[in-house]
């Protein structure tokens, strides 16, 4: 009995000691970093408290700062708060530090979702911006509707660090509401660059950013940051075609005229039939002087859509600078034989290049009745389609042929004018037109409207000066010629 009882009484002596261990073991592993453990308390919490657990895990932090675990969960916490400039940094010391496996998954992951939520947030400042811009020219066109506005600009500044400094409510005229509108679009766009930005820090191995940058830098015509950014996207995505049109365009608007054109004609290499790429490089070829190329490659697009009206009054533009040129070269010619009308040579070479003129001719005027058959109110097409028949008719001889030009001339430049009664230009062409018609009277009248809003114009005072002397206004003759002469 007596060894029995002293064999449990040894028992209960000895447990004691056990659970002692124990709990010395659990407290000296926490006591290497007390706060973290305090940190992981609050975030078992049922909601987590982040407040403290942040707390806690900057108190761990400043402990031991090479404690991947700790950096991670602040910067997963940061990432819970959106608070994405607090949260990198802190994730990108976790991945330099050690880690478990599935803490560097989970990164990615929280980085993953970061990255989508701040360039997207990006593209909304983009949008409220482009918004604000619209607003200022109908408030400043009618202020009137400020009122009716004035909640659409609050909403438009909510969420902006310093959008406090915009009030909304005071203003009477454009004048004193337009500095706050113009610091509300230049803080939206700061803040859409600075998240595109963030988005790229995040992750630079997606384009997107890049590309919503370039745009925004393109939109503050700031071109050589723009090309940067558009660059770094097309390195990354080297086959996106918004990738390549966008950054074609913005290098064609920065007069990079070889660099834009190479990557026009990677996108024509993989689609043929993109119009937008055409047209920009039928645009590059006629920028470089390159005129057969140019209007090779405006055939192709009216080839691909038929009804392509700008196509048309662009090789009708270029066909007419042939034709100006080669009706210099046809005068020449025509002098020279009218010198030497013996010369079977000199009238040879005269007929050739009156065919050769007469071809460019018929094409120029065909692509130009065109471009007005598709729009009937082009007038930039009636204008240059006068300045053709004016330009044949003072080569031709007196005849039908030259009164159906002038006659041609007079028909487009009217209709120029009726399309735009200010058109001063196509009023001084018709004026000289009447004149060569010998339509006196109509030619005055015309030109009498013309000196009227221009009056320092010397060469309508020419035309009605010669007009005022067929009719017989002898005195209205001479003053007009002493203005055509100042």
């Amino acid at each position: 009995m007596r060894s029995r009882k002293s064999r449990k009484q040894s028992i209960l002596r000895v447990l004691p000691v056990i659970l002692l261990a124990a709990a010395i073991s659990v407290f000296s592993c926490g006591t290497k970093n007390p706060a973290l453990t305090s940190a992981k308390i609050y975030l078992d919490l049922t909601p987590p408290d982040y407040d403290q657990a942040t707390a806690q895990l900057l108190l761990a932090a400043e402990r031991d700062s090479l404690n991947g675990e700790v950096h991670y969960l602040l910067g997963k916490i940061y990432a819970e708060k959106q608070w994405y400039e607090a949260m990198l940094p802190e994730l990108q010391k976790a991945e330099k530090l050690k880690l478990k496996p599935e803490w560097r998954q989970d990164i990615q992951q929280i980085k993953a979702q970061a990255w989508i939520e701040v360039l997207n947030s990006g593209i909304e400042m983009g949008r409220r911006q482009r918004q604000a811009e619209q607003l200022r020219p109908e408030l400043l066109t009618d202020f009137s509707k400020y009122p009716q506005y004035k909640d659409s600009l609050k909403s438009l500044s909510e969420g902006l660090e310093g959008a406090e400094k915009l009030t909304w409510d005071p203003y009477q005229m454009y004048s004193q509401a337009k500095p706050a509108l113009e610091e509300l679009e230049r803080m939206l766009g700061d803040e859409a660059i600075r998240r595109y930005l963030l988005a790229i820090a995040i992750d630079s191995t997606r384009y997107e950013a890049f590309l919503n940058l370039a745009a925004e830098h393109v939109y503050r015509d700031e071109l050589e940051t723009a090309l940067g950014y558009y660059q770094k996207a097309y390195q990354i995505k080297p086959d996106d075609s918004n990738v390549m049109n966008d950054y074609a365009s913005t290098l064609l608007n920065a007069k990079k005229f070889e660099q834009a054109l190479g990557l026009y004609e990677t996108i024509l290499e993989n689609d043929p039939t993109n119009l937008n790429a055409l047209v920009n490089v039928a645009m590059i070829y006629a920028r470089k002087g390159e005129a057969e190329q140019a209007l090779d490659t405006y055939s192709k697009i009216i080839a691909i859509d038929p009804e392509y009206q700008d196509a048309y009054f662009n090789r009708g533009l270029l066909l007419l600078s042939e034709a100006q040129e080669k009706i210099v070269v046809l005068k020449a010619y025509k002098d020279s034989a009218a010198d030497n009308p013996k010369s079977n040579q000199i009238s040879s070479r005269y007929q050739s290049a009156r065919e050769d003129y007469n071809r460019v001719f018929v094409k120029t005027e065909s692509d130009l009745t065109k471009t007005t058959e598709i729009d009937p109110k082009d007038r930039d097409a009636f204008f240059h389609l006068g300045l053709l028949y004016v330009s044949r008719a003072q080569v031709l001889d007196k005849g039908e042929e030259q009164n159906q030009d002038l006659s041609g001339a007079e028909e487009a430049f009217k209709k120029c004018l009726e399309l735009d009664a200010e058109d001063t230009e196509s009023a001084k062409y018709l004026g000289f037109v009447l004149v060569s018609e010998s339509k006196w009277q109509e030619a005055s009248l015309v030109l009498e409207q013309l000196v009227g809003s221009t009056p320092t114009d010397r060469e309508a005072w020419g035309y009605l000066a010669i007009a005022y002397a067929r009719l017989g206004e002898k005195d209205k003759a001479e003053e007009a010629f002493k203005k055509s002469a100042r």
